[in-house]
């Protein structure tokens, strides 16, 4: 861990950002916390609306003065590319104005509803338990990356 300003110094170094380094066998490159500001929503439940999508995590924000609208969803269903609004989204970005209302977001997102956020990524509020909230959009092969499948 990286406590101190020399150590933000380091990690946020070119090289790390770039090349990255290998923690438990995983790459894994450094970034900034200004470059953070999007959280990603994968799996999201099927026979969800993206109208109901935008629905539920305004709900969840509105409180705490954080506004939503959801745009470039990618799902499924009938003429996706005229009417958005009633397509059933696999997964959708949220961007947000700067990484600390991001910060803020990815735990009101997480928390359930008794106001605990666990350690998990899980997502209760959109009704799925596969429903994951993540700071990097998944890869398609990304499971064949971490069963170490794939040959670099």
């Amino acid at each position: 861990t990286f406590k101190d300003a020399e150590g933000f110094k380091t990690a946020t170094g070119p090289e790390l950002s770039i090349f990255g380094c290998v923690i438990r066998r995983h790459p894994v490159m450094s970034i900034k916390p200004k470059d953070m500001s999007t959280l990603y929503l994968e799996n999201i439940p099927q026979n969800l609306y993206s109208m109901d999508v935008e629905y539920k995590l305004a709900r969840c924000l509105h409180p705490h003065q954080v506004y939503v609208m959801l745009d470039g969803m990618k799902g499924v269903g009938k003429d996706v590319e005229s009417n958005q609004d009633y397509s059933e989204p696999a997964s959708c970005e949220v961007k947000f104005e700067d990484f600390q209302t991001a910060m803020q977001a990815y735990n009101w997102i997480r928390a359930r509803e008794d106001g605990t956020v666990g350690e998990e990524n899980n997502v209760s509020l959109l009704g799925g338990e596969d429903c994951r909230l993540h700071w990097f959009r998944t890869p398609h092969d990304g499971m064949k990356y971490w069963t170490r499948e794939l040959n670099f």
